[in-house]
């Protein structure tokens, strides 16, 4: 099972924890900066980024902290993403440049991963940036203290130039990490926990169990992620805003992804074959792949609503493909049974499981079509994600 998880931060409720909670991480990061400090490799992959580029890699720079190594991992940019990097090399004792030929976020990532010397790693997006200067010292700080494997803070959005809120972690946070409340709300309804930005790992926990991403076109980092959950990470958080996740329409998180089916069953395929090396767990996680399986369909769906000009009849196709895969099948069948979501706190979520899982096992593409419809034409679906409206 996941290991336990202890929460800190500067945003509490009530006037009187916010000022404890606050000093606790004052004097703790004060405490960090003052005593031998712990080597943090933070990992960078680069794909088209010039846009940004400078302000993610000055962010990092400003961090108020003294053992960086930054690791750049340019993935075949098209523009001028790699003399950026070159210059910035050249300039910061701080920053090494590897060149990663297989195009991809995991082969970057695990190029980054392969090279750190830090006992502990960071990874930022190269169109992202973190606004605090200390965020990486509190990392550290919360780290050392709980002796946890993985360190989560808190985000916000940057939305066509427009600083935006996201969901809090402690909407899971909260909750004891065994429960299927914790994965469901943690991995798929708020979603931070799928996310490895606005994170700290520790990388003696990923060496020990061999944890690297998936070479895949798009979420493998949320594989990445349950697997660290499924090894048992210890995870620890921190209230505070340590990341802006910045829209960037040339990324891959919102292109059109026509493979994108095949991406989520391989990732479904893969953790099938984990449970099957951890027979005691196969049950505890099988909800993953269900979650998955139900996430990948209805968002796909909706994709292909948009990408070809709010087509219902693309919507069907996409449906009806979903719905005669085997393993598919086989978690739409197991969703309509409501013993397998009843421990959900979020009402909404468990109607929607059954609602849509009902549909998909009875082929009723028609009306689940339309409901996909009604959900982005009146924006219930941005308001259902953890990144909240879009504008």
């Amino acid at each position: 099972m996941a290991g336990y998880s202890a929460c800190f931060g500067t945003d509490a409720s009530e006037a009187g924890e916010k000022s404890r909670y606050k000093g606790i991480i004052e004097r703790g990061v004060e405490k960090i900066l003052q005593t031998a400090a712990q080597k943090v490799s933070v990992i960078v992959p680069v794909y088209n980024a010039e846009k940004y580029l400078r302000q993610a890699l000055d962010s990092i720079l400003k961090q108020d902290y003294p053992e960086l190594e930054i690791i750049l991992v340019e993935n075949m940019s098209e523009d001028g993403s790699m003399k950026i990097c070159q210059s910035y090399e050249k300039a910061h004792k701080e920053i090494r440049l590897f060149r990663e030929k297989k195009r991809g976020m995991g082969d970057a990532r695990n190029t980054g991963l392969k090279r750190a010397t830090g006992k502990y790693i960071c990874f930022v997006d190269a169109d992202d940036y973190l606004p605090d200067e200390k965020i990486i010292a509190k990392f550290i700080n919360i780290a050392e203290q709980t002796a946890s494997d993985v360190v989560i803070c808190n985000y916000a959005r940057l939305w066509n130039e427009k600083l935006l809120p996201a969901a809090e972690h402690r909407a899971f946070s909260e909750l004891n990490p065994d429960t299927e409340d914790f994965r469901f709300k943690g991995f798929f309804s708020v979603g931070h926990l799928s996310y490895v930005w606005a994170k700290l790992y520790r990388k003696s926990f990923l060496d020990e169990h061999g944890l690297h991403f998936p070479s895949l076109e798009y979420a493998e980092d949320k594989l990445f992620n349950i697997q660290c959950y499924m090894s048992g990470a210890v995870y620890a958080y921190i209230e505070d805003r340590g990341y802006i996740y910045r829209k960037n329409d040339n990324s891959i998180s919102y292109r059109y992804k026509p493979e994108s089916m095949k991406c989520w069953l391989t990732i479904a395929g893969t953790l099938q074959k984990d449970m099957t090396q951890a027979v005691q767990k196969r049950e505890v996680y099988e909800g993953f792949i269900r979650y998955l399986i139900f996430f990948a369909a209805f968002f796909d769906a909706e994709m292909d609503y948009t990408a070809y000009h709010r087509s219902k009849k693309a919507v069907r196709r996409c449906l009806k493909a979903y719905s005669t895969h085997p393993l598919a099948a086989k978690c739409f069948k197991e969703l309509t049974d409501r013993r397998k979501t009843g421990t959900l706190s979020q009402w909404l979520w468990r109607w929607m499981l059954w609602g849509f899982s009902f549909g998909m096992q009875h082929h009723l593409y028609g009306l689940l079509t339309l409901g996909i419809k009604v959900l982005i034409d009146l924006r219930i679906d941005e308001r259902l994600s953890d990144t909240g409206l879009r504008e």
